[in-house]
């Protein structure tokens, strides 16, 4: 027998109830509406993060449903626009990282209309422009797979009954969601041609002057710098580098970029593959003697912010001078990662240069750093 405290207890006439589902950080209305034409069951995002402001939000969605003015005013003559589509997957999709599908979406569609893109109808998303912007895309290709998994996304089964329900009419998408990324490979890159001698000895002599300052933030960008100039971590990892992660290895100093679980429960995981950095003696040394062993951090922060701001825009800002054709938004930080990556090349190889640079594979090595390579000599 079910004692009486486990019975689930049957919602009264009229009243509303509200759930949050899972990862999500507002509550959801959810309903059956009887209307002439049948029940009806709707779903709604109530936007409230608290309880009593959601039933209160509840019970005015379940009115205008009652009243007819509920989202069913959406339909309009024709297919939809990309406006009406984000609007319904904002509300409806529960998870967080649903802003980033919608930011995706809209740059894709700025690549091939002007104007507002959420005013742009959806029968001008065709399988040709989708493969065109895939085709073009300036990053990786994971990257490429990435933004094409995220727009798609916004087209599965589950999005397309929610556009369904709202009255939005939609063309035909199917060959849109044939294109895969998998199939689209960019244009060879263009190799790196490395920093010039002249500007990275300025470089290197301004990044000295900010190690022997007295001005310890000073000497916090100095770290920042050497990481990425000598030791090839992108800036995510630079920001979440602990002194727990050097350790002496078998033939030196080695810099351990693997996954991290922490005590307070927080972790790290690499960008991409995990590896082992060489890191000299010398270097390390200074790294001591510029920034102390007090905190976990190898770059010492009050807050996480801090570590942030001075990883991304600390460091670009200092660079800024040395690259005056680059444009405001371009990472100039990570030219010293290539920089590194092109002088193990030079030294060592492309192989031994994407075991550094922690690659994949050496097909980007190859895109980027083939120009670094000895030139053959008769045997």
């Amino acid at each position: 027998m079910v004692p009486p405290e486990a019975r689930k207890r049957k919602r009264r006439k009229h009243e509303v109830s509200v759930y949050k589902p899972p990862g999500s950080e507002v509550y959801y209305f959810r309903d059956t509406i009887h209307t002439p034409q049948g029940p009806r069951r709707i779903k709604r995002s109530t936007e409230q993060t608290t309880l009593p402001a959601a039933l209160r939000q509840a019970k005015i969605i379940r009115e205008q449903e009652l009243k007819g003015e509920g989202r069913q005013t959406m339909v309009r003559p024709g297919f939809a626009s990309i406006g009406d589509v984000v609007q319904v997957f904002l509300e409806m999709s529960p998870i967080k990282t649903k802003g980033n599908n919608v930011s995706t979406l809209r740059k894709f569609v700025r690549s091939f209309a002007s104007g507002d893109a959420d005013a742009v109808s959806m029968t001008r998303l065709g399988a040709a422009e989708f493969e065109r912007y895939l085709r073009d895309w300036p990053g990786s290709h994971e990257g490429r797979k990435s933004t094409a998994r995220q727009i798609r996304a916004m087209f599965g089964k589950k999005p397309m009954r929610w556009y369904r329900q709202a009255g939005l009419v939609l063309p035909d998408v199917t060959e849109f969601l044939e294109i895969s990324a998998e199939n689209v490979k960019g244009e060879s890159r263009d190799k790196f041609e490395g920093i010039a001698p002249a500007v990275l000895s300025r470089m290197e002599a301004a990044a000295e002057a900010l190690r022997t300052s007295e001005d310890v933030e000073a000497r916090k960008l100095w770290a920042v710098f050497a990481l990425m100039r000598w030791c090839g971590l992108r800036n995510v990892e630079v920001e979440a580098i602990r002194w727990s992660w050097i350790r002496r290895g078998r033939s030196g100093w080695e810099l351990r970029v693997i996954e991290y679980g922490y005590e307070d429960g927080s972790s790290f995981k690499p960008k991409q593959t995990q590896g082992v950095v060489p890191i000299r003696v010398g270097l390390l040394k200074q790294l001591i003697k510029a920034l102390g062993r007090e905190s976990v951090f190898v770059i010492p922060r009050e807050n996480p912010t801090e570590a942030t701001t001075l990883c991304s825009r600390g460091i670009n800002d200092f660079l800024r001078p040395y690259f005056p054709e680059a444009k405001p938004k371009d990472k100039k930080a990570y030219l010293l990662r290539k920089q590194a990556g092109s002088e193990v090349a030079a030294r060592d190889g492309l192989v031994a240069m994407a075991t550094f640079l922690r690659q994949k594979g050496i097909k980007t090595a190859w895109d980027f750093y083939h120009a670094h390579l000895s030139a053959l000599r008769p045997l």
